[in-house]
């Protein structure tokens, strides 16, 4: 686990202070797409804020070694030009501007790259070995510590990386991309696993992963985790962290590459973009499975784009904690005094005392997350909290503890007897996961009442647990502000402990 930010530091540490230095973009030329994503927020947890793509192709009708397609050349450059236009407007941030397969493999490859400095970009073309090297990093960025294999499906090839504890270990760029099996075998989905078989049997690598974990990167692997989700009706539709067993995965390979396109249309899950390079992805993805014996995989939305703004850092701010970095950011834009965030983390970190680093780590990203609700109608600041936890571009962070941050926001806002809008979010937490999302919330609610946007007041309180109580304690002269409703809201956090509470003032 990377290191977390203590609570009490400075935010401008977190988030950074200057907001035009925090703007960063990354344009990807790809074989099937050409993408620019424009980045604010921390260094170390960037928040996409504009995210355009357009469907060039420039790979797919392009035999090996031949040219890439003039009508797809002219839109890819057109789209480029828009691009340019766009991070202009944005304040010109630093960007990197990066082309993978195709235009490395075309034989007229520099002349696009000609073409694309006369529009004002320096295009760097990616080597196999540092596109596989950028998507590692990627996963890494988003999940701090990772092991495993890293698959980064393209249109033109799939990148394996194995690493360990976030090091980059071994790689590969192999030459099995949809478009490519496409074009080889013609339509014969058999020829195209025993090239994809092939190609794998050449990156002995793979095989040190055994029983591991595969993170999937690119569009087409993370279409086949759509519609698994789709199919098990799972109540989150956020792809990044979205977990499923090998086995789960190669049933809904064989299901997409044995279907017919019109059957697979039907499919939920399924874009008709894709409908046609979908079987050649799950093919591929059915053989890295087997061949590694994988035995889970985890999605991940970090690939080349944030794998590139990773390598920009330095080791210090690689080393934080990107998930605390990013509720920073956010509960400091959404709430009317950014630092009761840090405030209340600290104020709670003594009301669990078995909590485990997992559990503190949770607690804190909550904390910093607790007034996120504050200008929205008081009747609906429970369901915007909520809502706001759960579907943030949060990273490092899986499924359940979305839920439990959600809940814990929920319940300061509503109390214990409220009921979320989306119980089935809540069924993804076990009954002693659920309690304690309910009573660190209530210590939220207790902390809002004492001391309402004022985190000088929380920070110079504490609220501690024993065996039998939960002991509030404050400075004297702060007396008067321990009336009616905070002591209600105290009483009711030491019930949900089974605890007696107790107010000292010093």
């Amino acid at each position: 686990m990377s290191e977390n930010p203590t609570p009490g530091a400075d935010h401008a540490a977190l988030i950074g202070a200057n907001p035009a230095e925090r703007r960063r973009a990354v344009i990807d030329i790809g074989s099937n797409s050409v993408r620019l994503v424009i980045y604010d927020g921390p260094r170390r947890a960037p928040f996409p804020i504009c995210n355009e793509k357009a469907l060039c192709g420039l790979g797919r009708d392009m035999d090996d070694g031949g040219a890439l397609n003039e009508r797809a050349v002219d839109m890819a450059l057109s789209t480029l030009a828009r691009f340019r236009a766009l991070i202009f407007a944005h304040g010109d941030p630093k960007t990197h501007v990066v082309a993978t397969a195709a235009v490395r493999e075309a034989e007229n490859g520099a002349d696009f790259v000609e073409a694309v400095k006369k529009i004002g970009f320096d295009l760097r073309v990616m080597s196999g070995g540092d596109e596989a090297k950028y998507s590692a990093f990627g996963v890494v960025s988003f999940e701090p510590g990772a092991s495993g294999l890293v698959g980064d499906m393209g249109g033109g090839s799939l990148e394996l990386i194995r690493i360990e504890n976030g090091e980059v270990i071994d790689g590969a760029s192999l030459s099995i991309g949809p478009f490519r099996l496409m074009r080889h075998c013609c339509g014969d989905l058999k020829a195209a696993a025993r090239e994809a078989e092939n190609a794998l049997g050449d990156a002995s690598f793979i095989k040190e992963t055994k029983g591991g974990v595969l993170y999937a990167v690119g569009g087409a692997w993370r279409a086949i985790a759509r519609v698994h989700m789709r199919l098990r009706a799972h109540p989150l539709p956020i792809l990044h962290h979205y977990e499923l067993p090998a086995r789960d995965a190669i049933e809904i390979c064989d299901l997409i590459s044995k279907q017919g396109r019109a059957s697979l249309l039907e499919t939920p899950g399924v874009s008709a973009k894709r409908v046609d390079t979908l079987p050649y992805g799950a093919i591929v993805l059915k053989s890295v499975l087997k061949q590694a014996k994988i035995s889970r995989i985890q999605v991940s939305a970090g690939g080349i784009r944030e794998g590139l703004l990773f390598g920009d850092l330095s080791p210090e701010e690689r080393a934080i904690d990107p998930l605390i970095a990013g509720a920073a950011f956010l509960g400091s834009r959404l709430s009317p005094e950014p630092d009761v965030g840090l405030a209340v983390a600290e104020f709670t970190s003594g009301l669990f005392p078995e909590e485990t680093p997992a559990e503190a780590r949770v607690r804190e990203t909550a904390s910093l997350l607790v007034d996120i609700g504050a200008y929205f109608h008081p009747d609906l600041r429970g369901e915007h909290a909520f809502d706001t936890a759960l579907r943030a571009p949060f990273l490092g962070v899986t499924h359940s503890e979305r839920a439990f941050i959600a809940l814990s926001l929920f319940c300061r806002h509503q109390g214990a007897g409220g009921q979320p809008l989306q119980p089935e979010i809540i069924a993804m937490l076990t009954e002693e996961e659920r309690k304690r999302a309910v009573q660190l919330g209530l210590a939220f609610r207790f902390a809002s009442a004492f001391g309402p946007k004022a985190p000088a007041l929380i920070q110079s309180s504490s609220l501690m647990r024993d065996s039998a109580r939960i002991i509030f304690r404050t400075k004297e002269q702060l007396k008067p502000l321990f009336e009616e409703t905070p002591k209600k809201r105290l009483d009711a956090l030491a019930a949900s402990l089974d605890a007696q509470a107790e107010a000292v003032f010093d």
